[in-house]
């Protein structure tokens, strides 16, 4: 599989579920509508910075919400304010994707390269 980003060597983990069946996730984007650069992982955002409470294959996936009210409360912090939310449709072949962290809304992404997030990508208005 090709991902979108270059991974580190066992990355995804093999506990990251392949994306089989259709399911919807939810990630705050800055843009309406919503680019590229919305969906672009903290090291790549940030490719200097030493990452202390996640791994390396961590910070090459996308942070995304599982459940809509996770979502909308993310939406509520200070550092999110003036964030849009997006509601993006998995389906067979968009990569793999797994729960991480200790909220059990919040999972990790690893989109394969092919994967057209935009295209499957639509604002929901809260």
């Amino acid at each position: 599989m090709t991902y979108r980003e270059s991974l580190p060597d066992n990355c995804p983990p093999d506990t990251a579920d392949e994306i089989t069946l259709p399911r919807l996730v939810y990630r705050l984007v800055r843009n309406n509508p919503p680019t590229d650069d919305d969906f672009r992982s903290q090291r790549a955002e940030q490719r200097e910075r030493v990452f202390r409470n996640i791994s390396e294959c961590q910070a090459r996936g996308l942070s995304v919400r599982t459940d809509l009210e996770s979502a909308v409360d993310l939406m509520g912090l200070r550092t999110m304010r003036g964030r849009m939310l997006c509601q993006v449709q998995l389906d067979h072949g968009s990569g793999r994707i797994m729960q991480t962290g200790e909220d059990p809304h919040h999972s990790t992404w690893w989109p394969l390269a092919d994967y057209l997030i935009l295209a499957n990508c639509s604002l929901v208005t809260t």
